[in-house]
């Protein structure tokens, strides 16, 4: 369709400049029309692209970009035992709709309903549960210094959780 719009607009300023060499007495009027044709060129070449960011699933890959995107910075707030910002990310939109908010919420639900995915569906559960393990090791290490026991924190499991989650969500991101 793009390659149609294109040979479209080259033909539009073909014709023009033929007309500009045999001279009609209408040329302004071709001078005009090959202009525009000229203007018109790069949206009528991009009108495919256009066509397709009105793709419903679109908000829905930017979103599960940004989910990716946030998840990037925790493995480091681990490291330095910040707690409560891990939680923050994880309990905040756009990340907690991926297991904290309800099914309705759910980014990659909403993907599988829109691709009729069973696969994706099965993904969602994986991510859920990858992202909510995280949370609670995270939410365990706040107060594992009060409880009885050895007192060791868990730092390595909620780092794994996450990095399985950021693992499955970039197989359905475009590459």
């Amino acid at each position: 369709a793009r390659c149609v719009a294109l040979l479209v607009c080259i033909g539009c300023l073909i014709h023009s400049s033929t007309a500009l060499s045999v001279g009609s007495s209408r040329t302004p009027q071709r001078s005009a029309l090959g202009r525009r044709a000229a203007v018109m060129l790069p949206f009528l070449a991009s009108a495919p692209l256009a066509a397709r960011a009105a793709s419903p699933e679109d908000p829905l890959l930017a979103e599960l970009v940004s989910v990716k995107t946030a998840l990037e910075p925790l493995q480091a707030l681990l490291d330095q035992e910040k707690w409560d910002q891990v939680r923050s990310v994880l309990k905040a939109p756009p990340v907690a709709n991926l297991w904290n908010l309800g099914e309705s919420k759910n980014t990659l639900r909403k993907l599988a309903d829109l691709r009729d995915d069973v696969e994706l569906f099965e993904l969602a559960d994986e991510v859920s549960g990858a992202l909510q393990l995280a949370d609670q090791y995270t939410y365990d290490n706040n107060f594992i210094y009060y409880q009885p026991g050895n007192g060791k924190v868990k730092i390595k499991e909620p780092k794994q959780q996450l990095k399985i989650a950021a693992e499955k969500l970039s197989t359905v991101l475009p590459k």
